[in-house]
């Protein structure tokens, strides 16, 4: 009997360590970050991507909505960067710090996120520091200009070189020197692109193809030009016909002179074109067949005649007026 006491009161013991051994080893447990935790307002912010790749939840993000959803378990977490809500569980939670999308990566209130999924035994490297390396990874770095100056504040987008598909959660923010950076990207073939989506004052531009095998890559510099608007006639104006009229349009910094072209609707055919330097010009409308349409473009360019803006370009509604029927 003393030897069946003993034997079970060593085993009840044996099973107590080592769940005791097992719950101290989890409280331990470090979360794996590919890409080193930033402090902000006294909090870690987490690459949204580590927490998945390293098997703690499920990450989701839509686009359309800019939602960052976390799942595990029972638990569903969702925010919007910069706003100082969550939902968990679809309960609205008040968040004291809240995500960003920092150089293009959603990045995450640590703490808040590992507790509401219940992972609060998870500890977070400290700031700037990543816990491993990925491998096979580059960097894509560049600049931004506009009329050969560093332009701050562009937002922009890496796309594959082939068919001009984003790369999900990967967005750079051009800094006071007008540079931008992407890193960590697999070998691959990319392009660097401004979209008007992100930057409505500016057109569309697109880096020729960013090969990366091994090695950072310099992107060319992208050249942006301002998308100009119409003043007056404004979009689709029926005019009076009266022998002239000063056509105005927003200025374009910068801008040495602006070329002004008026053509045939229809036809396409140029019936007017001035060139000034400031944002307006006198046009004879004595010319014009009054019932019928014509287009208007203004051009913007520097002092030797380089791009800097203009009115919008294919797939933009163009500027319209047509002259009044007496």
């Amino acid at each position: 009997m003393a030897r069946r006491a003993a034997c079970s009161i060593f085993c009840v013991l044996s099973i107590f360590l080592a769940r005791r051994a097992a719950i101290a080893a989890t409280a331990h447990t470090q979360l794996q970050c590919s890409i080193a935790p930033l402090q902000q307002n006294g909090a870690l912010l987490l690459w949204a991507r580590d927490l998945e790749t390293s098997g703690l939840a499920r990450f989701s993000h839509d686009p359309a909505t800019r939602t960052l959803t976390f799942t595990r378990q029972n638990v569903c977490l969702s925010m919007r960067p910069l706003s100082h809500t969550a939902q968990i569980n679809g309960m609205p939670v008040p968040l004291r710090t809240p995500a960003s999308i920092i150089q293009g990566r959603a990045m995450v209130p640590g703490r808040f996120v590992l507790d509401a999924l219940g992972l609060s035994h998870v500890s977070i490297p400290a700031a700037g520091v990543p816990s491993h390396s990925r491998q096979n990874s580059d960097a894509i770095c560049g600049r931004v200009l506009y009329a050969g100056r560093p332009l701050s504040g562009i937002t922009l987008r890496l796309v594959r070189a082939d068919d001009f598909t984003f790369i999900p959660d990967l967005r750079a923010r051009t800094g006071a020197a007008g540079r931008y950076c992407f890193g960590n990207i697999p070998p691959g073939n990319y392009r660097i692109y401004a979209y008007v989506g992100d930057n409505p004052r500016y057109f569309n531009r697109v880096t020729a193809r960013i090969e990366l095998s091994g090695r950072a890559a310099q992107a060319p510099a992208i050249n942006m030009g301002r998308m100009l608007h119409a003043g007056d006639p404004p979009q689709a104006a029926i005019i009076s016909p009266s022998p002239d009229m000063i056509f105005t349009w927003s200025p374009c910094p910068h801008a040495g002179e602006y070329h002004l072209s008026i053509t045939d609707a229809e036809s396409s055919e140029e019936v007017f074109s001035a060139t000034t330097s400031a944002p307006r010009a006198l046009v004879n409308l004595s010319h014009l067949n009054p019932g019928r349409e014509y287009t208007w473009r203004v051009t913007a360019t520097d002092a030797a005649g380089a791009f800097l803006g203009g009115s919008p370009g294919s797939g933009a509604e163009p500027w319209t007026f047509s002259v009044a029927i007496d």
